[in-house]
């Protein structure tokens, strides 16, 4: 039945469907690494800002 079909051509179908599979499998891995979003609590986030680098981007008047 595959007497009709060369090695090359076999050998070829298999690269590619390794391929495919190889990708798959790393879609599939990367998919999974992702982690996973938190409902976070705005003033946790508040209380732990870095208050100290701010006067990089915003000018603070002092007594404010």
């Amino acid at each position: 039945m595959l007497e009709g079909i060369g090695l090359d051509t076999t050998m070829l179908w298999a690269a590619i469907g390794f391929s495919a599979l190889g990708l798959g499998a790393g879609a599939y891995m990367f998919y999974r690494a992702r982690p996973a979003t938190e409902n976070a609590d705005v003033s946790d986030i508040v209380k732990s800002a870095p208050y100290h680098r701010v006067h990089n981007d915003l000018k603070i008047k002092s007594g404010s």
